[in-house]
Parts: structure tokens; C-alpha cells; sequence
């Protein structure tokens, strides 16, 4: 009887504690904006080169908000941007809003804003000549488009604030990077203790009650599928995993009922998405793969990342519970002092900004094609030449990015932020680290006794933006990432200590690591405006704007790609925040229904100048492989200015109708092909190969897969009560 009585009290205990594992223990909100800017005639930022500009969009760019707070407690912000940067004078700019709208309730201390890295998202918002020169100028419209986006999305999660929990979960993903400076990796002394890829995924699930409402993705991998020809705005394979995500969780991208989904960065600074590199010593060729083109390769490096964090998410059962903290301090890192127990063990310093030769070479994603560059330049003779000189090491100095006069080329005064969340902590640092160095950091941190801190997450590109940092060991080969990292050999060790002093500061307030004043914020101001201005805007003789140029043709299968050209206005007219150019639209019997806008990836729209003052929009959509059969029309949205005037006027446009039947034996449903969606109509999908399906089957259909080798149906694949569905194994044709 006593048994049974304790056995029937450790119960009770089990229940109650696993009850309230499960209780709303955190107030939480989401937010999602537009931030995609101009499409045409700007510039991208991130392969440093100032003629690299758009002709169109892939798919839209956005601003991704976290809110986080205990009941009446003080929150903290989170923001994943589809940006190449967050250079300071955004930081800041977007911390003056929040000020003014919501006084100190978000500022400096708890307000993390953090960029994907993309390559080829519109640029130019910063006041620094250095990245200002390398993006052709400071352009006013994308900077205030960004600035308005990153508060609108905080605004909304704070509007979306309502108890919820958050859950943990990390995994290994091996498949999505590779490291592209493998050398200098290697060159590590602690090199052969980890893999040359950070293979570490890290997955938050947002809840609300019942209701899932967000997820937050942090893995380390370049967004570079995309090439430094490439010439349509895009978020990369990181936009590509978060928008089919958010897809799949069917969200709205209003102001409420928003899932929302952020593949964000982390210590991606030797981590390239381009598996097949170039051969060692190759300074011409760049990184390629794993698809047969880049955006097919966009689209696989994303599908991996979605796919691994579908099923962290999934899985994810270990709640955060514990206090919100937060903490951030600038640092003049040109002017840091270092203990010993960071270094060699003799105490050094950081050093004025400077870039090396090697810098000028590019990396193996983008290769520059400057010739008599290459990665490894390296000064031989570190104790001669001048006290800069001596301070940069094995760096042989390409280009002096601050010489004293107070007036340097990137900013040298940086933020470093902690954010707490129970025992998870993010840490924000304002460059592109290597993946060692990140371990470093996070070592430092999860080293401090007494924190309560279990579980950390890097996250680079934060709140500004500084070059790279390398360990001391890869500093030395002077390869792309080492001659790119600014303060000289010991930057990893000054942010090492950095870090520890905010921990320390984190948790004993009456403590003062640094013994001296934290440096003022630098006021800067912007350049020239670049914006290009559109006069006016013409069509050809006894056509309007929105005619079709070339149509469609009558039929398409699914997997092949149909176009239309249309007589437009130009794109910068209007950005289409929040909106799109473009709709795909699907005939149920009765009415035209959006199935894809521009954000999705399966479109892409190219803007072309005709003449002086013509503008032709091409619009190409890519059949998905599970795209219902029926008849389709493709339709175009804009505006045309009037050059007498300056009036903008709404105009529009739609292909033919065409007509996609059924399904011919295609090569497979598998990875960046799989089926997904809702399947409302009665369909066979049949391949020699695989088929893998998160397929929603709806009530009233009657489905078939046949496939030659293997059926996977993922963890959200369901069939509602009332639909038929068949599985074989047979192969194309072979459908009893």
C-alpha cells in the first residue's frame, strides 16, 4: 500500500511539473514588413563592386520581429533583416523612431537588429565612404524604406504582444555549407577537435497558447547561392527557406495573423553555400553548386535549411524559463587594450582599421578578378615599417581605413550586445566571424560561472557592420577573411573580453569591468543622394500601359517555365511595400485566385529600359511540380508617371489564358521539387524516382503517388477526414 501510494505521488509530481513546463510563462509578440526597396537601376551590397545593380525581383526582402518580455517586465527585440549589412547609421536611425513612438521602452540595451547577409538586396544605407563607395553612393530610398520596414515589424510584434512560450531545439545540418578558406581554418591549434563547418542549427518555436506564431533559425552559411552577376533583388537561400516556411504555416504578412520565420546568420564568415570550390590556388574561378545553376542552387542550399529547422520545430520540446536580461556597450576597437589570458599571454592591442592585399583578391564566392591579387599576401617582415605597420602583423596593408583624423572609412566605435532569454543567450557582434572564432566567443561566455546560461547562439551582422574576424591562427595566411578583419591580429581576442565583461556586467550591476567610460556614439551623416529619378515614363503608338508585348503560349507542363512580356511603367514608381508586381492567378470555375505573388520564388520579374523612356516587364513562372491543373493567367501591377505633370497613375495588365493539364512522369517530387500545399482537386502524381510530401489532401479529393523508388510523407503531410489517398510503388503508368 505504501508503494502504491508513493508510486501514485511521484506521478502527481511528474504531472504537475510537466503541466507547468507547459504554462504561457513569457509575453510574446511577432512582426513582419516589408523592406525589399527599389528593383531597378540601385545597387546591391556585399560583392564590393559599385556597378552591381538590379533589374528585377526574385522574391521580397523583409523585416522579421521578435518581442520577448516576462509579465511587466522589460522586453527584449529581436530583428532578422533580408539585408547584406545593418550598418550603423540604420541601428541607429531605427532606435530614434522607437524612441519617439514608444519613449525608452526599446532602446540600445534590448534591441537586437541582425542581417541574413544576402548579396543582392538593395543597398547603400550607409554613412561610411568605405561601403558607401563600394555600393556606388548613399541612396535615400532604400535607406528610409529599410528604416520604416524594421520599425513597422517591431510595431506590429508589439501590437501582437500576448502570453506564449518559446521552445529549444538544435541539430546538425551537414549538407548546406563548406568551408572556403579550409587553410587557414586548419591552421587553428584547436582545429582537429571540431568539424571545418559549423553543422550547428538552432531553432526557437514561438507559441502563443495554442497557436503557433513564429520560429527563429540560426545557422551558419553565406547567402551567396546568388552571384555577383546576379541581377534581381533577393534574400538569398536564407529568404528562400523563410518564405517556404511561412508558406507552409500559411501566413498572412499583415499586421496580425503573421507567421513568421527568420533564418537568421551567425558566425558565417568562412562558411560558403557554393559546395564546389574552385581547385587551391584557383584566384579566377568562383564557387559553384550544388545545383546546375545558381538559382537552382539558391534554391537547394534553402531547401536544406528549411527542411533541417522544419524538423527542429517540430521536435522542439525544451522550454525557455528563467529571467529576460539584457546588455550592450560600445567599444572603441581601434583603441582596445587586452589581458594577457586572451593573447599569447602578453598583453596587446587592437589596431586603426586597415585592409590587407589580400582583401582585394575576393573570396572563392566572389572573386574580384583584380589582377596580381591573390589570398595569402602576407607581410614577411611583421617587426619593420611603422608603428600601423608593426600593429597589423602579418597583414600586408592594401588600404588605410582610418588614419587618426577622426574621419575613418567604417566605423571603429561598435556595439556588442547579450540578450538573455532564461537559459538561452543570444550574442550579437557587429562583423562577419569565422566559425572558430564564433566558437570562441561563445566559449568565453558559457565559461562565466553562475549564469544560469545553458544554451548560446552567435549572431554576427549586428546593429553595424565591421569587415571579418579570424582567430589569431587564420589572421596569420592573410586569406580573404584575415585580411578583411580590420583591427589587426588581436580583434577576436578584444571582442573575447568584450564579451566577458558584458557577462560579468549582466549579472552584478554594481561591477564596472572596464574601469573607464564607454565611448560615445559616433554622429555621422549621409552622402549624396544617388536615387535615380524617373522623368517620365512612354509606351509605343496605340498601346497602354499594362498591354501584353508577347504572350504566354496556350499550354505549359508543370516544370517548365512560362512568360510574358508586358509595355509598363517603371518599377521604382512604386515599390510595392507589402503589395507585389505580379500575380499568378489559378480559374476555380468562377473566380481568378492568387496563387503567387512576387515574393514567391517560382517568379521572377525583369524590368528592361526600350528605348529612352520605354519600359518592358518580363514576368517568368516557374510550374511547380504540384501546381493544380486548369487554366492560368499571369497579371502585372504598377504605375506610369506623366511627364507634363509628375503624376503617377495605377495601371494593369494580364497574360492569356493558358492551360496546365496533368501531371506528365516527371524526374521526381523529391527536395526543392517536393509536393507541398493544399491539394484541393482530384490528381495522380507519378515519377520513376522518389516523392516527398508535406501535401495537405483536402476533405472531397481522391489522390494517387506512384512512385519507381521510395514515398516519404514529411511530418505535416495530412489527409483530412473525407479525401482518398493512394500510395504505390509501382512507377510511371502503373496506377491500378
Amino acid at each position: 500500500m505504501t508503494t502504491q501510494i508513493l508510486h501514485t505521488l511521484l506521478f502527481l509530481l511528474f504531472l504537475s511539473t510537466n503541466i507547468s513546463a507547459q504554462t504561457d510563462n513569457y509575453e510574446i509578440g511577432v512582426g513582419i514588413y516589408d523592406i525589399t526597396g527599389e528593383i531597378a537601376e540601385t545597387n546591391f551590397f556585399g560583392y564590393a563592386d559599385p556597378l552591381h545593380r538590379n533589374e528585377g525581383i526574385r522574391d521580397r526582402q523583409y523585416a522579421r520581429a521578435y518581442i520577448i518580455q516576462e509579465p511587466n517586465g522589460t522586453p527584449v527585440v529581436f530583428v532578422s533583416i533580408d539585408k547584406g549589412a545593418v550598418f550603423q547609421a540604420m541601428n541607429v536611425a531605427v532606435l530614434d523612431k522607437l524612441q519617439a513612438a514608444f519613449g525608452s521602452l526599446y532602446n540600445d540595451s534590448n534591441v537586437v537588429i541582425s542581417a541574413t547577409h544576402t548579396h543582392v538586396a538593395a543597398a547603400s544605407c550607409s554613412h561610411y565612404d568605405l561601403y558607401s563607395t563600394a555600393t556606388g553612393g548613399y541612396w535615400g530610398t532604400n535607406f528610409d524604406n529599410a528604416i520604416e520596414g524594421i520599425f513597422q515589424a517591431i510595431v506590429r510584434a508589439h501590437n501582437n504582444l500576448a502570453p506564449g512560450r518559446i521552445y529549444f531545439n538544435k541539430g546538425s545540418l551537414t549538407n548546406a555549407s563548406i568551408n572556403r578558406s579550409l587553410n587557414a581554418y586548419q591552421n587553428n591549434v584547436d582545429a582537429s577537435l571540431y568539424p571545418s563547418i559549423d553543422d550547428e542549427m538552432t531553432v526557437l518555436k514561438f507559441m502563443q497558447g495554442s497557436t503557433e506564431v513564429g520560429m527563429i533559425s540560426w545557422f551558419g552559411v553565406h547567402p551567396t547561392s546568388l552571384s555577383k552577376t546576379y541581377g534581381h533583388n533577393s534574400a538569398d537561400n536564407k529568404g528562400y527557406a523563410a518564405l517556404r516556411f511561412e508558406r507552409l504555416k500559411n501566413s498572412s504578412y499583415t499586421d496580425s495573423g503573421a507567421f513568421v520565420a527568420a533564418f537568421a546568420n551567425t558566425n558565417a564568415g568562412d562558411m560558403s553555400p557554393n559546395l564546389n570550390l574552385p581547385p587551391a590556388g584557383d584566384y579566377s574561378t568562383d564557387a559553384t553548386g550544388p545545383g546546375a545553376n545558381e538559382e537552382e542552387s539558391c534554391d537547394i542550399i534553402g531547401y536544406r535549411q528549411f527542411d533541417k529547422a522544419l524538423e527542429l520545430y517540430n521536435a522542439a520540446t525544451i522550454q525557455l524559463t528563467g529571467s529576460i536580461e539584457s546588455i550592450t556597450r560600445y567599444a572603441d576597437f581601434a583603441d582596445i587594450t587586452i589581458a594577457p589570458r586572451f593573447t599569447d599571454g602578453l598583453t596587446q592591442t587592437t589596431c586603426q582599421g586597415a585592409l590587407g592585399a589580400s582583401f582585394a583578391a575576393g573570396a572563392e564566392d566572389g572573386r574580384s578578378g583584380v589582377i596580381g591579387f591573390t589570398e595569402g599576401m602576407i607581410n614577411n617582415d611583421p617587426a619593420s615599417g611603422d608603428a600601423f605597420e608593426q600593429c597589423h602583423q602579418e597583414k600586408s596593408i592594401f588600404l588605410t581605413l582610418d588614419d587618426g583624423s577622426g574621419l575613418p572609412q567604417t566605423p571603429r566605435i561598435l556595439p556588442n550586445s547579450i540578450l538573455k532569454i532564461g537559459q538561452f543567450a543570444l550574442l550579437a557582434a557587429p562583423a562577419e566571424f569565422t566559425i572558430m572564432a564564433g566558437r570562441r566567443v561563445r566559449a568565453t561566455v558559457q565559461a562565466m560561472p553562475n549564469t544560469g546560461i545553458t544554451e548560446t547562439v552567435f549572431s554576427g551582422y549586428s546593429d553595424a557592420y565591421a569587415g571579418y574576424v579570424t582567430t589569431r591562427e587564420e589572421y596569420a595566411l592573410q586569406q580573404y577573411e584575415g585580411a578583411s578583419t580590420h583591427f589587426g591580429p588581436w580583434t577576436l581576442a578584444a571582442y573575447r573580453q568584450e564579451f566577458e565583461r558584458l557577462t560579468q556586467k549582466m549579472f552584478d550591476s554594481t561591477l564596472d569591468p572596464w574601469g573607464f567610460p564607454e565611448p560615445a556614439i559616433p554622429v555621422t551623416s549621409a552622402g549624396t543622394d544617388q536615387t535615380v529619378n524617373v522623368l517620365l515614363d512612354d509606351k509605343p503608338l496605340f498601346t497602354d500601359f499594362g498591354d501584353v508585348d508577347s504572350d504566354v503560349n496556350g499550354s505549359y507542363n508543370r516544370g517548365e517555365t512560362a512568360q510574358v512580356v508586358f509595355w509598363g511603367g517603371h518599377p521604382n514608381n512604386d515599390l510595392k511595400t507589402n503589395s507585389t508586381y505580379l500575380t499568378v492567378e489559378w480559374f476555380d470555375g468562377t473566380n481568378w485566385m492568387p496563387l503567387y505573388l512576387d515574393r514567391d520564388t517560382n517568379t521572377k520579374l525583369t524590368w528592361s529600359r526600350n528605348g529612352v523612356s520605354f519600359s518592358l516587364i518580363t514576368i517568368q513562372w516557374k510550374i511547380p511540380f504540384d501546381a493544380p491543373t486548369g487554366d492560368y493567367r499571369i497579371c502585372h501591377f504598377g504605375k506610369w508617371k506623366n511627364g507634363w505633370n509628375g503624376d503617377l497613375a495605377d495601371y494593369s495588365g494580364c497574360s492569356s489564358t493558358f492551360n496546365i493539364g496533368p501531371s506528365p512522369c516527371v524526374d521526381g517530387y523529391e527536395n526543392t521539387n517536393q509536393l507541398t500545399g493544399i491539394q484541393s482537386l482530384n490528381e495522380d502524381f507519378e515519377t520513376n524516382l522518389g516523392i516527398d510530401s508535406d501535401q495537405f489532401i483536402s476533405t472531397g479529393t481522391l489522390i494517387n503517388y506512384d512512385a519507381g523508388t521510395c514515398i516519404d510523407l514529411l511530418p505535416d503531410f495530412e489527409v483530412e477526414l473525407g479525401a482518398e489517398f493512394h500510395a504505390f510503388i509501382e512507377g510511371c503508368g502503373q496506377i491500378p
